[in-house]
C-alpha cells in the first residue's frame, strides 16, 4: 500500500529530482525541524548522534518518533512535492519484528529511484530526547544503549541503511564513544 497524495500533480521528471537534491535542505530538513519543534517529534540515529556530538559522519535520511507517524509523513511528502511542483514523493508503510512485536514505520521516499527521505516511526513511552534550538534530538545515552544492543546481538544490519558502517562497529566495540 503507497500513500500519495500528489497525484493531480504533474508526473514527476528526473530534472525535479535534481532541483530536491539542490534544494534538500529547504524542501526536507526545514520541514522535518519544524515538525519536530512544532509537534513534539524527537529526531533519533545519525542526524541525533552527529548534532549531540559535533561529530559530522555522513548520512542522508533522517529517523523521527512521532506521535502521528503517518500523518507527520503524509505532510513531508506533500512538502516535498509543493516544493517541486510535481508528483515527486510517496509514502509507504514497512513493517518489521523487533523484540517480538511488530512496529511499522512510514517511509517517505523519491521517485524515480525510491530514495528514502525520512522514516517516521511511533514514539517510544518514557523517551528521553535532548532539546537544541527547539528541536529534539534523541539523547547520546539512549542512542549508546540502543545501538550496543544491536553490536552485542548482531542485529546491526535490520534495515538495508542501517546506522552503522564498519568503522561505527569497531568505534563501539572499543568504547570509543
Amino acid at each position: 500500500m503507497i500513500i500519495d497524495t500528489g497525484r493531480n500533480l504533474p508526473r514527476a521528471r528526473m530534472g525535479d529530482f535534481f532541483e530536491l537534491l539542490h534544494n534538500r535542505k529547504k524542501l526536507v530538513v526545514k520541514p522535518v525541524k519544524n515538525l519536530s519543534h512544532n509537534k513534539g517529534d524527537v529526531i533519533y540515529g545519525r542526524h541525533a548522534v552527529n548534532k549531540l556530538t559535533g561529530v559530522r559522519r555522513e548520512t542522508y535520511d533522517f529517523d523521527v518518533y512521532s506521535s502521528h507517524s503517518k500523518h507527520h509523513a503524509i505532510k513531508i511528502e506533500r512538502s516535498i512535492d509543493r516544493g517541486t511542483n510535481s508528483n515527486l514523493a510517496y509514502v509507504e508503510p514497512m513493517v518489521y519484528t523487533m523484540d517480538g512485536k511488530n512496529k511499522r514505520v512510514w517511509r517517505v521516499k523519491t521517485r524515480p529511484h525510491g530514495n528514502v527521505e525520512c522514516d517516521y516511526q511511533s514514539k517510544p513511552k518514557g523517551l528521553r530526547y535532548t532539546k537544541i534550538n527547539g528541536v529534539r534530538y534523541e539523547t547520546l545515552n539512549r542512542a549508546d544503549k540502543k545501538y550496543s544492543k544491536m553490536i552485542k546481538n548482531n542485529d546491526i544490519h535490520r534495515f538495508p541503511n542501517a546506522f552503522f558502517d564498519k568503522y561505527d562497529t569497531s568505534m563501539y566495540k572499543r568504547g570509543d564513544k
